[in-house]
């Protein structure tokens, strides 16, 4: 019980919260997220998928407290995690184009394909995946930080 309170202690007295929406991608294939800040917390989920897109909820030493896409929540060790800017299409069959205005449709994206965020411009974000480049509405992703450049 002593532990329970100084754990919870802790977490209020050092839990930093990120003000805008700030997104980072799983760096591995194998990442397990803990219910607090430390080796010594249970892991309450473990994500398979390298590039999945989370959004950074608070931060503590050398923990990053994170948010994925369906609302599970959890820590992760800051070396488990990268800057890389990836976005997950929550769309099915999203409309890949050539260009960021509706012109012909290059590909069809599946939901839940992973995608590397390359530019932004208004509602309209540039994406890669696999060599394929194209721009596709910003709200067929989740992933897309508050800021309006990168």
């Amino acid at each position: 019980m002593k532990r329970f309170f100084g754990v919870i202690l802790v977490l209020c007295l050092f839990h930093g919260t990120i003000e805008a929406k700030q997104f980072v991608s799983l760096k591995s294939s194998k990442i397990n997220m803990r219910v607090g800040p430390g080796d010594e917390f249970p892991i309450s989920w473990v994500f398979l998928r390298a590039g999945l897109p989370m959004m950074l909820v608070a931060e503590f030493q050398h923990w990053r407290k994170v948010k994925y896409l369906d609302n599970t929540e959890g820590w992760m060790h800051k070396n488990m995690i990268s800057g890389r800017n990836t976005a997950v299409v929550i769309k099915d069959n999203a409309l890949l184009y050539k260009r960021d205005s509706e012109s012909n449709p290059i590909a069809k994206l599946e939901k839940n394909v992973i995608v590397r965020v390359l530019e932004k411009r208004d509602s309209w974000i540039k994406v890669d995946i696999n060599k394929i480049k194209g721009w596709i509405p910003k709200e067929s992703l989740w992933g897309i930080s508050d800021e309006s450049e990168q």
